[in-house]
């Protein structure tokens, strides 16, 4: 009897911790719509932006993708509440367990600043943070 109630226990330890990646998926996948929506939406009109590379630094994804989030408002976008919505989508809460770097270590580590990426074009940006956005996807599979 005791097996039998420890072997349920740990079924359903396993479910919750995948209910968890499955919804995180989810939440991506969602921030990956609403941001080629945006992309649509966007003027592209040679607007030059701080664009973090995507061969980012260990412990450095949340600090990129804050450097993302900050020049979004920057987009010509005609949807402002779209806008509004991918800004807040991009916080740190949503991609909660893709770094897999402690607090510690992410507070440890130097990460390079919103203004030292190089300048590139809005559409390069939103490219980027797209293939950002696609790649914290793998992470949590």
């Amino acid at each position: 009897m005791k097996l039998l109630v420890c072997c349920l226990l740990a079924i359903t330890c396993c479910v919750l911790a995948n209910v968890d990646k499955v919804e995180r998926t989810m939440k991506l996948t969602e921030v990956l719509k609403e941001l080629r929506q945006l992309n649509k939406s966007v003027a592209h009109n040679g607007m030059m932006l701080n664009t973090p590379a995507l061969d980012i630094e260990e412990c450095c994804f949340l600090s990129a993708l804050e450097c993302f989030r900050k020049m979004v408002p920057s987009l010509k976008a005609k949807q402002k509440k779209l806008q509004r919505k991918v800004i807040k989508n991009l916080s740190p809460l949503t991609f909660k367990g893709v770094d897999s770097c402690s607090r510690e270590e992410r507070e440890n580590k130097v990460c390079q600043g919103c203004d030292s990426y190089p300048m590139k074009d809005s559409r390069e940006f939103v490219k980027q943070l797209e293939s950002l956005l696609q790649k914290a996807m793998t992470r949590l599979v």
